[in-house]
């Protein structure tokens, strides 16, 4: 498919005259070669204003694990629309998800909900430092925790530090951080144990992306999570897994599951209801229980009973069907990231495909095999915003980052025609790029 834009660039013109940048999350202006607008998705397939269809990798940013538009979902939401969908007090469904949650996450003894993932974590910090009466907060280079100061400090896209840790502090929008977040290089357990000995009786949490997808899909090397955990007990200090991308999404329990390491707090969000906004912070009963008397956990949208019925329904799903959902998405994850490298190879691109369960990241020009941030720092992005808009232009939705969400809802039909569109898409971009290298020198 070779897809007519004609009808989102339009749109994009009229919202930009009342929208800052024409959209409402800043990160979809970047989409080349015009962001799209959408009248519907179902499934893995999304349709846009032009009518052009496309697979769907981007996954609304991470929510749709388990697809579009899913059946189970969708009659649980049908049916408490016509119930009500805000109260103002509780409903049952509210306990019923904080008890799925307490079985399926490791370190989850208590549940409290909120509606994004970015105030959740700040939940958590208020949390940790209630509970432990210290004020600063342990962070990780380009781990990505929300846009809320002080835990935007340091996000994806910011310069690798030098030196001892902590590192400095750089805001991502704006110099409004302070001195309470210390920026520490992640899977380097001797910077941490350096921070922690010169600021341990300080700091009230080390917060973390347990995998770290938004800075790679990095994992972790062998020990480093264990040896985190070590020396979070030997500080006082609380463990946070940040798992708003990685929680149900790479097995039930997320990536505490896979890596066996137990967090004092968690956070969770995206996958957790299928696109239907909420989020939860879970925890150790006794870290969580400041919230009785200590921390005023509001909010107006907390529990609404709409999302917490979508959140049931997709956790009903995951947990009951786990021993084939799961490995059917490793099987295709596994089966597009290795076609995407075998296509890379054959065109001679330098492109690498990081896998973190269903999720994938794509890096051209990186350092092989990329193991670090400051591996993931050396990639070139704009080959890789060529290759983005060459698959958009060929049906497929992906984000000009690379990253990209495979979801219970696509097929091995999916897959054999995303490779397909990759194969010409590759050519597209090394054309250039192969001309541009067997071209003589200027004189």
């Amino acid at each position: 498919m070779n897809a007519r834009l004609t009808g989102s660039e339009e749109y994009m013109r009229r919202a930009r005259r009342t929208v800052p940048r024409g959209v409402n999350s800043a990160r979809r202006a970047a989409l080349r070669p015009t962001p799209l607008v959408f009248t519907g998705a179902s499934g893995s397939r999304m349709t846009d204003v032009d009518g052009n269809e496309y697979i769907d990798y981007v996954g609304a940013y991470g929510p749709m694990l388990l697809g579009h538009q899913r059946p189970e979902v969708m009659d649980a939401v049908r049916a408490q629309l016509a119930a009500g969908v805000l109260y103002g007090g509780q409903h049952a469904a509210e306990a019923e998800l904080a008890e799925r949650i307490v079985r399926m996450v490791p370190s989850a003894e208590q549940v409290l909900l909120n509606v994004t993932g970015t105030e959740a974590v700040q939940a958590t910090v208020r949390i940790a430092r209630a509970a432990t009466g210290r004020r600063k907060v342990v962070k990780f280079e380009g781990h990505y925790h929300g846009w809320i100061d002080p835990m935007t400090a340091n996000g994806p896209g910011s310069p690798v530090g030098t030196g001892d840790a902590p590192r400095t502090v750089i805001a991502a929008d704006h110099d409004v951080v302070g001195p309470e977040v210390l920026v520490c290089p992640w899977d380097d357990a001797e910077a941490l144990a350096g921070l922690l000995d010169r600021h341990g009786s300080e700091v009230a949490a080390v917060v973390m992306e347990a995998v770290a997808v938004d800075s790679g899909n990095l994992w972790a090397g062998p020990g480093y999570l264990a040896q985190v955990r070590r020396l979070c007990d030997q500080h006082g200090c609380l463990l946070v897994f940040d798992e708003v991308i990685t929680g149900f999404r790479l097995a039930p329990g997320g990536a505490q599951q896979r890596t066996g390491v137990t967090p004092d707090l968690t956070v969770l969000a995206k996958a957790l209801a299928s696109g239907f906004p909420i989020s939860a912070v879970a925890g150790r009963a006794d870290v969580m229980s400041v919230a009785r008397d200590r921390v005023g956990h509001a909010g107006t949208y907390n529990g609404n009973a709409v999302s917490v019925v979508a959140a049931n329904a997709t956790l009903d799903v995951l947990e009951t069907r786990a021993d084939t959902l799961y490995p059917r998405l490793e099987r295709l994850a596994g089966g597009l990231a290795d076609g995407i490298e075998d296509l890379a190879e054959r065109h001679g691109a330098p492109l690498q495909a990081l896998r973190a369960g269903s999720v994938i990241r794509l890096h051209w020009g990186a350092p092989r095999p990329v193991r670090s941030y400051a591996d993931v720092l050396a990639a070139q992005p704009r080959p890789l915003g060529d290759l983005a808009e060459a698959l958009v232009r060929r049906g497929l939705h992906v984000r000009e980052t690379g990253l990209w969400y495979v979801s219970a809802a696509h097929t091995d039909a999916d897959v054999e025609t995303t490779l397909t569109a990759v194969d010409q898409a590759l050519a597209e971009v090394m054309g250039p790029r192969a001309a541009s290298a067997c071209a003589p020198a200027r004189t």
